[in-house]
């Protein structure tokens, strides 16, 4: 099978400017750069194991497990890893929140969210015999980064996937869609070869699908 992973438009629309956390920390210009290096990171891991997922039809046993290999270092990228997850609300209170979910088109149809360790596995499973999955790098940020306390905020990126799939060289699937996936940071102070310092943990969220997509999701 034969797989291209071209990449084809991806936006990060992410807070970077003049962000606060609650109890007033503003995040450096360095800290800023961190954060978007890492999360253009996550997004890109993200993209590149999906064709390694997809592969072909007809699975040997050792292309099987691979591609359940994948689907694991794909969970891992997100909040969760595919299961409940725990998060503190407005009021301070802990609570649980649903598995991350995915949305997808089907010949230009958006189709109801689906868990990802779901969509994953269907993946896995596609009956075509070759898929491309097409994506990009060309990055653009925006003030979207929302501060949610306790050293954690909030932030999305947009990207634009193409998906090609082929049955008897014939092409059976020829979609292109704008996603929105939502995006997790967390800073934890860890001891240093120099002292304390931060690390910033970046997890993938819930990612769906935008039908209203134009230039304003893009900002230099």
């Amino acid at each position: 099978m034969k797989i291209k992973t071209l990449l084809l438009a991806f936006v990060l629309c992410f807070g970077m400017f003049d962000v606060y956390a609650q109890n007033g920390y503003v995040l450096s210009a360095d800290e800023r750069k961190t954060i978007e290096q890492r999360v253009i990171e996550k997004i890109d891991d993200f993209l590149s194991y999906l064709p390694e997922i997809a592969a072909k039809s007809n699975k040997s046993k050792e292309e099987k497990q691979l591609a359940l290999k994948y689907i694991n270092k794909t969970l891992e990228l997100f909040i969760g890893e595919g299961n409940e997850y725990q998060y503190k609300d407005q009021a301070g209170n802990w609570r649980w929140h649903e598995a991350v979910k995915m949305q997808t088109t089907s010949r230009g149809r958006v189709s109801r969210t689906q868990p990802m360790k779901q969509y994953l596995r269907r993946l896995m499973a596609l009956p075509y015999h070759t898929v491309e999955i097409d994506t990009c790098s060309a990055v653009r940020i925006n003030k979207n980064l929302h501060p949610t306390g306790d050293g954690r905020y909030i932030g999305s990126a947009y990207f634009i996937q193409a998906f090609r799939a082929t049955r008897d060289r014939r092409l059976i699937v020829n979609d292109k869609d704008a996603k929105q996936v939502t995006i997790y940071v967390e800073s934890r102070v860890v001891e240093g070869p120099d002292g304390k310092e931060i690390v910033w943990i970046i997890k993938l969220g819930d990612v769906r699908v935008i039908t209203d997509w134009n230039d304003n999701y893009y900002y230099n």
